[in-house]
């Protein structure tokens, strides 16, 4: 059985390799392990460092099956902590093994307690004596606090390249300031810096700077830019987000506000501009390329109505229009547009179309209405909406 494999492979082999090694931390003492049980279990046993589960992040996996959580037992605070650790991995339904590594500076017989209360949360324990002192760098809170100077977003990898360390420790350090109110988490490796003074729960960013950091490359789009430059009265519910990059959640829920993430092809994925909110710089398309996206895919701008709107009363570069029409690719872009301009009295220049088929002026609307042969469009709005328009 593995299991009893690796436990005997440490009491009698790596402890008598160790005895006499100088073990700095505990990341100094998962190397050695590592390359010890690499040397001496089967080539086909797997091997994993640092693996991320939803109940935390576990030090050593075997084979898919077998935990090892490694304590560098100097402190009653570190082994408390791994008290709480076991508890969580044994929900992963998987064998929990803690190697303690005694390193001579607590009693041996607080070592032999804490080994009596991981088994009796269920954890198969193993104590490897050797020396150690352990070396101390700048602390990881410290450094994350000096990161969040005149900062409202911080990322995990951003951590990560200005700190040579873990990202367990980077999260149990993350975990801490989060309690004192210091950070929010958004999402998986994401935060929101909390500023001295501000309570918890009830501050927040701009849903905008919050978007940004939701999904890369990204711009805010569609309902929100059209209500971003004023052309619609309408406030909407969702901060639209538009990417080419495939995302598995597509609405997300933070803080009470509801984003909602539409991937398009890279080919359509241009006219954007960067603006300033909250001295933070974040993207968002341009007024152009927001009426083109939104007759493209007037579900997430309120309806073809709001676009009526917003070509009505808004002021836009007529040219800049044309060339992205021509960019997209779209017919049914054109189509919508050329519609609404004859309705508007806009004059404008458009590409011919070459289709016999008809599709829906306002796809959000009932599948019904008269047909406008020139521009190829079933009309279903109600005549009143559009001569309101007028």
């Amino acid at each position: 059985m593995l299991e009893q494999t690796i436990i005997s492979l440490l009491e009698r082999n790596f402890q008598s390799i160790v005895k006499n090694v100088n073990f700095e931390n505990e990341k100094h003492f998962k190397k050695e392990l590592i390359m010890f049980l690499e040397l001496n279990l089967p080539a086909n046993i797997t091997i994993k460092s640092e693996v991320r589960t939803k109940f935390g992040v576990v030090d050593i996996l075997v084979d898919g099956n077998y935990i090892l959580e490694l304590k560098y037992a100097d402190n009653k605070n570190t082994l408390d902590r791994g008290i709480s650790e076991v508890i969580r991995y044994k929900k992963f339904r998987r064998t929990v093994i803690v190697v303690l590594l005694d390193v001579r500076v607590l009693d041996r017989n607080i070592i032999t307690r804490y080994r009596d209360y991981y088994k009796e949360v269920g954890a198969e324990v193993i104590i490897i004596r050797a020396k150690g002192q352990r070396k101390r760098g700048k602390s990881i809170t410290s450094h994350i606090r000096n990161l969040m100077i005149d900062r409202k977003l911080i990322t995990i990898e951003e951590m990560l390249r200005n700190h040579k360390s873990e990202r367990k420790s980077l999260y149990v350090a993350l975990s801490r300031l989060q309690k004192k109110g210091r950070v929010e988490r958004i999402e998986k490796g994401k935060y929101m810096i909390i500023p001295l003074g501000a309570e918890k729960g009830k501050y927040t960013l701009n849903e905008f700077v919050i978007g940004s950091l939701l999904v890369k490359p990204y711009t805010i789009a569609y309902w929100s830019a059209l209500h971003y430059y004023g052309l619609t009265e309408q406030i909407p519910n969702t901060v639209f987000i538009q990417t080419t990059t495939r995302k598995k959640n597509q609405i997300i829920e933070i803080f009470g506000v509801r984003y909602k993430i539409v991937k398009i092809k890279e080919t359509k994925f241009f006219g954007i501009k960067k603006t300033w909110i909250e001295e933070t710089q974040i993207n968002i398309t341009d007024k152009e390329k927001t009426i083109v996206d939104c007759l493209d895919k007037p579900q997430y701008c309120g309806g073809i109505v709001e676009v009526a709107k917003a070509l009505k009363n808004g002021n836009f570069d007529k040219n800049k229009l044309i060339t992205y029409v021509k960019e997209f690719g779209n017919s049914g872009v054109i189509r919508r547009l050329g519609y609404l301009c004859d309705l508007l009295q806009i004059d404008i220049s458009l590409p011919r179309i070459d289709t016999r088929s008809y599709l829906f002026l306002d796809p959000t609307m009932p599948h019904k209405g008269s047909k406008s042969a020139k521009w190829r469009l079933i009309v279903n709005l109600d005549e009143k909406v559009l001569g309101e328009l007028e």
